[in-house]
């Protein structure tokens, strides 16, 4: 039996995510793509560029169903379509087989409110794996 070495329970889920790396560069290049899990811990995300270890990035993180567990003083149409904000760090990097990388990024900086609603749809959802 192999130990459990995760914190979060993630939830597969095939949604948008805008990111840039932070860097000191004038003009950061944006970048637009598909991330395949997310938990309260980071997510994975593919991404036609490659990224050293340790990277940082700014994320805007699409997360369908999310609106209903937020703590805000909107409207749930109007928070259900706001993005999640997060710094993250690139901790891990696949080549994909069929071209571009695979990017596991850790959560380093997420607003507490939307982190508490991250783990409580991940934790309601039927769809949630524990490795």
């Amino acid at each position: 039996m192999t130990q459990e070495l995760r914190s979060f329970r993630r939830m597969p889920i095939d949604a948008e995510v805008v990111f840039q790396e932070l860097t000191f560069e004038a003009e950061a290049e944006v970048f637009k793509s598909k991330y395949k899990n997310v938990s309260g811990g980071g997510l994975l995300l593919a991404s036609s560029k490659q990224y050293q270890l340790g990277s940082l990035l700014k994320l805007e993180i699409r997360v369908p169903g999310i609106g209903k567990y937020l703590n805000r003083f909107e409207p749930i149409h109007v928070t259900a379509n706001k993005p999640l904000s997060a710094i993250g760090e690139v901790v891990r990097i696949e080549i994909m087989d069929s071209g571009g990388y695979e990017l596991g990024i850790k959560f380093l900086n997420v607003y507490p409110d939307d982190l508490k609603a991250l783990i409580t749809l991940i934790n309601s959802s039927d769809q949630v794996k524990s490795s």
